[in-house]
């Protein structure tokens, strides 16, 4: 205990030295010390409402702020814009550095420096509740009061915004804010209508704000005038970080026929470009010791990359044995010469996932285990030719979880090879048990006509006729045939010229794409998909 003591006042000086005038960086990392021969760091206290113990010889104005692998510091407001940083090690280590909240930040940039801002603006909040408002004014206006009397507390409050979890989406936003104990009043897609109405779509806050957000919402829960009151800062945040590893947007180039996406090593040449990612979650588990929310949210594994930084919740962290299971919906993965499957798997470690293919979601191919920096799949030695794969199954066997980004973390879903799915709802085309088209089918029929015809007559096209699982196996296998049949010919007529490398196929109820156990599922399963690889008018060639 004496050493430390000792420590902590040599390192004091050091910085209080640092706190002057100069702008000296602070190192990558906090400047460890030795302990002395049979001393370690003491136990200490409780700190009041964090669950931390505070070591023995910490100025109580130190507050606990962690990283994202769960590892602990301790920082106290030094003023005039500026911090001092202790950390402590199970070793018996100390170490302590010093500088501005910009340095501070460069040199850690995963540290969660809310709580600071929070501890900052709590100064000022027994006064504040005694106005009138919900959570997020009295947050405010303890921000307000401490910015007018604490000179750089401004730039305090501005650079802890910055922290981790704190840029979402509104389906995002919606799921943090639910695992907080929170409710809206709005649905998630009311929600990401008013985001993009008066933002770009994404929302940015600290732990505090959410928090206040929720205790001052009413019995219904968050409204949208709530919401308000957080949007100008939203709306004043600098733009994010990007890492160099962030996808991007998709792109055109010369030498692909669709989008490329990402740089360097992780570039990819998409032929169906938007289309190719997957569409939907069937199901998510997220395992032991899965990620914390909003980096559990299977959701944003769909659609196109739009992965920024690691404390912007647009991917998903599997956790350890976490499984998700995704489908495609208006496309669907094919094998072709080369890469067939890609998965954007992002962040400073490229983790392994075990990968499997399903053409039913029941049964399933093993294709592997898959890592590198370029996550890339040919489903080739593993299937037959023609064969159409609309389900995808990634389980982590990554060693590193625990703490925010449990495991692996996942972007996007990509089929490279892959076939442009069109699906027709038996209700609209045929009547019960029947396979003559109804006439007032015609007007989709025609529509459909004229997508194929864009697409030239060089293309393959696949007819699959689809029941649900009632009536015999025998029964929906012929009336799936016949519908088909019935539905291509009813094509045929409407386009010109008409593609020659058609394929008529009835699978029956073997080959569903939603639960039979209910009537919602059982309609979606009676079908018929129209399944185009395009020509050399198109995107992709085998």
């Amino acid at each position: 205990m004496p050493y430390l003591k000792t420590l902590l006042a040599a390192a004091s000086l050091v910085l209080l030295a640092a706190c002057g005038g100069s702008e000296t960086a602070p190192p990558a990392e906090p400047e460890a010390l030795p302990a002395a021969d049979g001393d370690s760091v003491p136990q200490g206290t409780q700190a009041a409402d964090t669950g931390f113990v505070r070591p023995e010889g910490l100025p109580e104005t130190a507050i606990p702020v962690t990283d994202l692998d769960g590892s602990v510091y301790w920082v106290e407001a030094r003023g005039e814009g500026r911090v001092a940083l202790y950390s402590f090690t199970d070793d018996g280590q100390a170490g302590a550095t010093a500088g501005t909240f910009a340095q501070l930040q460069d040199a850690y940039p995963t540290l969660d420096l809310s709580p600071l801002a929070d501890q900052m603006a709590l100064a000022e909040e027994v006064a504040a509740e005694k106005e009138t408002g919900s959570g997020v004014d009295t947050l405010r206006a303890a921000q307000d009061g401490l910015v007018a009397a604490t000179p750089g507390a401004q730039k305090a409050l501005d650079l802890a915004r910055l922290g981790p979890v704190m840029e979402l989406t509104g389906p995002t936003l919606h799921h943090l804010v639910e695992s907080m104990g929170g409710s809206f009043t709005m649905t998630r897609e009311e929600l990401t209508a008013l985001l993009q109405e008066q933002t770009d779509g994404r929302f940015t806050a600290t732990n505090a704000e959410l928090n206040a957000l929720i205790k001052g919402s009413g019995e219904g829960g968050i409204t949208a005038e709530d919401l308000r009151l957080l949007l100008p800062k939203t709306q004043d945040a600098p733009p994010p970080k990007l890492d160099r590893d962030a996808p991007g947007k998709g792109r055109e180039a010369d030498d692909c026929p669709g989008l490329v996406y990402g740089s360097g090593k992780r570039e990819i040449c998409l032929p169906l470009g938007a289309l190719s990612f997957a569409d939907r979650v069937v199901s998510f588990t997220p395992g032991e010791k899965p990620s914390k929310a909003p980096f559990d949210f299977p959701e944003n594994a769909l659609g196109e990359p739009n992965y920024r930084n690691t404390y912007s919740a647009d991917f998903i962290s599997l956790g350890c044995d976490g499984v998700l299971v995704t489908q495609f919906t208006d496309n669907i993965l094919v094998d072709v010469e080369g890469v067939d499957l890609y998965i954007f798997e992002i962040g400073p470690m490229v983790e392994k996932t075990l990968l499997a293919i399903s053409s039913d979601g029941e049964t399933w191919i093993e294709v592997g285990e898959i890592e590198g920096a370029r996550s890339e799949v040919d489903i080739g030695p593993f299937v037959n030719k023609g064969d159409k794969f609309p389900f995808v199954r990634l389980t982590n066997a990554s060693d590193a979880c625990g703490g925010n980004h449990s495991g692996a973390d996942i972007d996007a879903i990509a089929a490279v090879g892959a076939e442009i799915r069109l699906s027709l709802d038996s209700a609209l085309l045929f009547d019960v048990g029947k396979y003559e088209i109804k006439p007032e089918a015609e007007t989709a029929l025609t529509e459909l006509a004229a997508q194929l015809e864009n697409y030239g007559a060089d293309i393959r096209v696949t007819v699959e006729g689809h029941t649900d699982s009632t009536g015999s196996a025998a029964s929906n296998q012929t009336l799936s045939e016949n519908r088909a049949r019935s539905v291509w010919d009813n094509l045929s007529g409407k386009i010109s010229p008409v593609p020659e490398d058609v394929t008529i196929k009835g699978y029956g109820a073997s080959r569903p794409v939603a639960d039979n156990a209910t009537e919602e599922g059982r309609a979606e399963n009676r079908r018929v998909d129209i399944l185009i690889l395009p020509g050399k008018k198109g995107y992709l060639t085998e």
